[in-house]
């Protein structure tokens, strides 16, 4: 019988292990199993390791917590949902919304037709914003604020390249356990993919669609690919216990350097940690909090949006993709597409109320690939509702938008504007209003810069995505001022 050959774990060549992504690269994941203490590269999550000198004892500092909400199929934002008007923004009515599914006695010109609670103004009969109503309070919503990006993308296809997670991570979108997380095993975490030149093979999401997959961020790593459990667990012991004397004598051996010197700083061992990375802490299932926001994690959509949700608020993953399927929705009537866009509307107020039960703040950005046209054939159906049905794709009426829930109370708005680009009369977008109108890549770019821009690092945004295809009049496009 073969012995299994025990492969050593080797650093890329002319880099130093400095990073929590490093270890992550290497396979060295947090050895905080629920059954160990704080081991050396647990250690190494919690004082988030961006550098191993003795000085460097800072707590994790979370930024906006952020996800992203994949809709697969081309779903309706514009018009029937998020308003959009001409170059004067949400309010300059167009002079037509039928293809973006109104009749005549529900265009927004009309009394009662708009709701801005949010403060990013919906269709007063959004199934949206009926869905984000049905699982938020008003206090809540009363802390929120949005807007709407209207940019065309193609129909039916995971080739728009909408998410910026990678990005977003750059930008300061960190975890301590892993940087990314998505309910899809793809690169992007979702369906639609992320720009080419964002991506990092390092930053791979992890898959999560249950509470379960969220435990697995917290075991031996790759000793346990090489030993059994119990063996793993007897090595990481063993390194915990080592002094710094007996440490030397590991010199010519794979442990990193920097493992050595946070034995040495004292970074091991302290209550926190204990506490932290355990079953009970990290396990969606039995948070609370989580319980209260999805009040039944049976379903697959709760069951999945919880799992990112809970990770991404808490501060385990630095921002987290849901995918969710089902709107390619044009089969010539009404009542699935506002069916659908009432379950979105639910996940999105889940999200907003566990990242209040949790006194966080939350980005939420909604994407999807495409989106759809009405004809002028009303859906009397009770579901229905007496709108327009959708009869067809059209990437020329998509748009995507973001919410943002601030704890502390809603942010305030930079430039007085919720609409980023315009659509034209006959309800199709602008391509030319903007960099970002006709490209999807700039979109997420433009997202980005809003990201920085609530932490006030909108200069950096060159830095984080390669250019600036916005130059001088970037601040047009940015909609909050710093929120922290």
């Amino acid at each position: 019988m073969k012995k299994k050959k025990e492969d050593k774990i080797i650093p890329i060549e002319g880099h130093r292990l400095s990073t929590r992504r490093d270890f992550l690269g290497q396979g060295l994941v947090a050895g905080l199993g629920y059954t160990l203490a704080p081991s050396v590269l647990g250690s190494l999550y919690s004082n988030a390791a961006q550098a191993v000198e003795c000085g460097s004892t800072a707590q994790f500092a979370q930024k906006t917590p952020v996800i992203i909400l994949d809709l697969a199929g081309g779903a309706n934002f514009a018009g029937s949902n998020v308003m959009v008007g001409g170059a004067g923004g949400q309010l300059d009515f167009i002079a037509d919304y039928t293809t973006l599914g109104l009749p005549a006695s529900m265009g927004p010109a009309m009394t009662g037709q708009l709701n801005n609670e949010m403060g990013l103004m919906f269709h007063n009969d959004s199934a949206i914003l009926r869905g984000i109503q049905n699982t938020t309070s008003m206090a809540n919503r009363l802390k929120c604020d949005g807007g709407i990006f209207c940019t065309s993308s193609s129909d039916d296809t995971s080739n728009n390249p909408h998410n910026p997670m990678y990005w977003l991570n750059k930008a300061g979108a960190e975890g301590e356990l892993t940087p990314l997380a998505g309910t899809r095993n793809t690169p992007s975490g979702g369906r639609s993919v992320m720009p080419p030149e964002s991506f990092n093979p390092a930053l791979q999401p992890v898959t999560l669609t249950r509470p379960s997959d969220a435990l697995s961020l917290v075991n031996v790593g790759k000793l346990g690919s090489l030993f059994d459990q119990a063996k793993a667990e007897k090595i990481l012991k063993s390194i915990e216990n080592l002094s710094e004397s007996r440490i030397a004598s590991f010199a010519q051996q794979s442990l990193p350097d920097q493992v050595k010197d946070l034995i040495r700083c004292g970074y091991v061992g302290t209550n926190d940690l204990i506490s932290k990375f355990t079953a009970q802490a990290i396990d969606p299932s039995l948070d609370n909090a989580v319980l209260q926001a999805f009040d039944n994690l049976g379903d697959g959509d709760q069951r999945k949006t919880a799992t990112i949700a809970k990770m991404v608020i808490d501060g385990y993953i630095g921002a987290g993709t849901v995918e969710k399927g089902g709107y390619d929705y044009h089969n010539g009537t009404r009542a699935t597409g506002e069916n659908r866009d009432f379950d979105a509307g639910e996940l999105i107020g889940r999200i907003i109320s566990l990242a209040a039960l949790k006194g966080k703040d939350v980005m939420i950005y909604v994407i999807s690939d495409g989106a759809v046209s009405a004809k002028n054939e009303v859906d009397n159906s009770n579901d229905g509702r007496g709108k327009f049905v959708w009869s067809g794709d059209s990437g020329q009426r998509s748009s995507a938008f973001m919410l943002l829930y601030r704890n502390a109370g809603r942010a305030t708005l930079r430039t007085g504007r919720r609409q980023v680009g315009h659509f034209k009369d006959n309800g199709a977008v602008e391509n030319s209003a903007t960099p970002a109108s006709n490209s999807v890549t700039n979109l997420a770019k433009l997202i980005t810069a809003n990201y920085l821009a609530l932490h006030g690092e909108e200069a950096k945004l060159a830095e984080v995505v390669g250019d600036n295809p916005f130059g001088a009049s970037l601040n047009d496009y940015l909609l909050f001022n710093k929120i922290n």
